[in-house]
């Protein structure tokens, strides 16, 4: 199997399983976690700056107390925001999805900063096509159509799928940029 076809499984399985995918997670900031289990009864998906332990997806990295950060998370989780993670040598790769529909991925390194973006960089060509029994019962079909079952179908994962920043919500856009506001003044720049 294609590495990359493995690595987009795994991102889809980490998306559509992230309470089991996760268990172990450990934030760079242990109030991000505590707080997910708190509120949440699960840990964060992702560990260190990746996934839902980045710092940035909290009114972009800033915040004055545990009650406020309390917040920004509660606000990225009632945004229908979902984040996975999946290992990519020693970076990460972060995918963001809303509802079933990947809109953006990128590859962040330990520390949570940008190291390459959108789906070029995770699917190789004509190595979308895989069909998995068992656990996650995941079909890839054309390379862009993913159906996970028990998990919800998850759509847009492909060479064309955008790449995303951390930002905030004011400011001048680029031509082709969009924003989706992640919490507080905190948002991600797609592109």
């Amino acid at each position: 199997m294609p590495t990359s076809t493995f690595r987009t499984w795994l991102l889809v399985l980490t998306l559509c399983l992230p309470g089991a995918l996760s268990a172990a997670a450990q934030c760079r900031d242990p109030w991000i976690g505590q707080l997910y289990q708190q509120l949440y009864n699960r840990q964060p998906v992702g560990q260190g700056e990746a996934g839902e332990c980045n710092i940035h997806l909290y009114n972009n990295g800033t915040w004055g107390s545990r009650d406020e950060l309390m917040g920004y998370i509660k606000q990225v989780q009632q945004s229908g925001l979902r984040v996975g993670v999946a290992p990519l040598g020693s970076n990460t790769v972060m995918a963001v999805a809303q509802g079933n529909q990947i809109f953006a991925v990128s590859v962040l390194d330990a520390g949570g900063n940008l190291v390459a973006s959108g789906g070029g960089n995770l699917v190789a060509s004509g190595g979308g096509n895989l069909v998995a029994s068992g656990g996650g019962n995941l079909v890839a079909s054309g390379g862009g159509n993913l159906v996970a079952s028990g998990g919800g179908n998850l759509t847009g994962l492909s060479n064309n799928t955008p790449g995303f920043s951390f930002g905030s919500n004011y400011g001048t856009l680029a031509a082709g940029q969009r924003r989706v506001s992640t919490s507080g003044k905190g948002a991600l720049v797609v592109r």
